[in-house]
């Protein structure tokens, strides 16, 4: 099995369903994966044509609740499966098909229920359609962070800065802790004084618990603990944000785990690009990418055409081809003319 998890968490499949479900007039479904306590695992992997990963998602949910579905359980979990394959489409590597309901005390889901962020809260704190990226590091970088998050920001990474004071207020503590429970990776700005803050072990802590990505970057100090597993961003320079920023996206990119949601957000960012320089450093990137699906193909080249800060910076477009391949020549369907007899 592997030890990598499945691209998004569990909480945040759960609200998203969650969500979907109130929509569709189907309360009591939404109630049972509110109260529920959730987990995703994996079942099998299959090598065939670049590995597809198979994954299970599990709901405990009070007995109390349990009760009042265990006559239709398995109609139950068949409608949540359902909606899960709307997530097959992101992930095409990693299905996650499986659904399982089973009851626990209410004691046990007080202790272990983790309250998922809602959609607004998430649209709120990130923003819509970006890569959700937490930035743990210590308040004395604070500016310097700033300015590495409006880097990121170019290449469609949201970064939250964790927080600009050493004692974070009360209300700020809740806002870290809804990013906290709704980002897609963290990066842990390991600098020398990086272990001696009081918060940031405990932000990497809840990465790990929550199973999402912790990426180590490395500014003047080595990765310790259990940060030191995994291979960090080597080399960067908090002075050279532009560069730093390029470093920790191809990161991101090169990790299974956050490669499908980062490559998602980069070809929307290329779209949507608003300066000749920033067209140059995001297909610079882009184009080291592989296996580019249509979708992605008609995204970009339609970018190309829309998008006069891409369609007239200079060798970007042909930097394209050779990453891509030439760009289909448009049909024109001829109009037949009326001709009177």
């Amino acid at each position: 099995m592997s030890e990598i998890g499945y691209p998004r968490s569990a909480s945040e499949v759960v609200a998203t369903l969650g969500e979907l479900f109130i929509n569709q007039q189907k309360p009591e479904l939404a109630e049972l994966l509110e109260r529920a306590v959730a987990y995703i695992e994996q079942t099998d992997y299959d090598n065939w044509d670049g590995g597809t990963y198979s994954w299970a998602l599990r709901l405990e949910i009070p007995v109390s609740i349990y009760a009042k579905f265990e006559s239709s359980l398995e109609a139950v979990e068949s409608q949540i499966s359902k909606k899960l394959g709307l997530l097959d489409r992101i992930y095409p590597r990693d299905q996650l098909s499986e659904v399982t309901i089973l009851p626990i005390s209410s004691a046990t889901a007080a202790l272990g229920k983790k309250v998922a962020p809602s959609g607004l809260d998430i649209l709120r704190l990130w923003g819509d359609g970006k890569f959700k990226l937490f930035l743990s590091h210590v308040s004395a970088h604070k500016v310097s962070i700033g300015k590495l998050g409006t880097a990121l920001s170019v290449y469609g990474v949201s970064p939250f800065v964790a927080h600009d004071d050493i004692e974070p207020s009360l209300d700020w503590r809740d806002e870290i802790e809804i990013a906290l429970r709704s980002m897609d990776a963290l990066a842990a700005l390991v600098t020398p004084e990086f272990h001696a803050s009081p918060w940031t072990d405990q932000e990497v802590g809840w990465a790990f618990g929550r199973g999402v990505l912790a990426l180590p970057v490395m500014l003047g100090a080595t990765p310790y603990g259990f940060l030191g597993k995994f291979q960090g961003v080597p080399g960067g320079d908090l002075q050279r944000p532009e560069d730093l920023s390029a470093l920790i996206v191809k990161a991101l990119l090169g990790n299974r785990q956050t490669h499908a949601e980062m490559r998602r957000a980069l070809v929307a960012a290329f779209a949507a690009v608003f300066t000749y320089e920033q067209a140059k450093f995001v297909s610079k990137i882009l184009v080291q990418l592989t296996e580019f699906t249509d979708e992605e193909k008609a995204a970009i080249w339609k970018a190309c055409d829309d998008n006069s800060q891409i369609k007239d910076s200079y060798g970007v477009r042909g930097a394209l081809v050779q990453a891509i391949g030439s760009q289909p020549i448009k049909k024109v369907v001829a109009v037949e003319e009326d001709v009177p007899f």
